[in-house]
Parts: C-alpha cells; sequence; structure tokens
C-alpha cells in the first residue's frame, strides 16, 4: 500500500507557543492548527511575527489539525 502525500497550505503565523518550534497558523478559510517547525527543519531569514509572518504547510491527510513546516515566504 502506498503511502498517501501530504496536503499542502499556505497559513498566516497566528501565535507563537514555543519560540522557533510550536506555532499556531490559520489558514485563509479560517481554519486553525498548530504548526510545527522541526530541529532540522527550513530556519526563517527573518524573525517570526504573529500577525505578519506566513509558512507552507504539510498536513498528514489522517489529522488535520497539526502541521509541519515545510517552508517559509518572505
Amino acid at each position: 500500500m502506498s503511502e498517501r502525500p501530504p496536503i499542502r497550505s499556505t497559513g498566516l503565523i497566528t501565535k507563537i507557543y514555543e519560540e522557533g518550534r510550536l506555532f499556531e497558523v490559520t489558514m485563509e478559510n479560517g481554519y486553525r492548527a498548530y504548526a510545527v517547525l522541526e530541529r532540522k527543519g527550513p530556519q526563517p531569514e527573518n524573525p517570526v511575527v504573529a500577525g505578519e509572518s506566513r509558512a507552507i504547510l504539510h498536513f498528514s491527510p489522517f489529522d488535520m489539525s497539526r502541521c509541519k513546516i515545510a517552508e517559509w515566504e518572505n
């Protein structure tokens, strides 16, 4: 059985729970989720600011409440 690819979306960082690790993101449709930045994940070029920073996210098809930050938008 093949593995399902992640669902890709863009979200706005609305809260920072742990600096550089755990964020709350909001999608354009108003859906909110927790986003995790892995240790070996992409580091932002500029400081992350709630309400201004945007990220490209990968959601698991099985749990849409959590996601991983795949890359940062400038």
